[in-house]
């Protein structure tokens, strides 16, 4: 997983609710470094996650999906397409 704040690769297998980046101190479990971020929108793409107000602050939410993306700031579409299609067809979630 990358760092979508500073970039730094973190190796973990988990992330937990108040897992922190080792490089930038932010916190990994957040809307901003999850696969399901949609960043254009500035929401989520489960349609079944409440909302947050802070995207960038750790959260609680079980839906979390670690981002594959190897840059900053951005989120992974191949990670959302699956997700997407997944859901459209009623598929188990990985």
């Amino acid at each position: 997983m990358i760092c979508k704040h500073c970039g730094h690769m973190y190796d973990g297998r988990t992330v937990g609710f108040k897992t922190i980046c080792e490089n930038c101190d932010e916190y990994l479990h957040s809307c901003f470094n999850c696969a399901l971020y949609n960043s254009n929108a500035d929401r989520c793409r489960s349609l079944t996650t409440e909302a947050v107000s802070d995207r960038k602050s750790s959260n609680y939410c079980e839906e979390f999906v670690k981002n594959t993306d190897s840059k900053p700031g951005t989120n992974s579409v191949k990670e959302k397409s699956s997700y997407d299609f997944k859901a459209l067809f009623g598929a188990d979630r990985e």
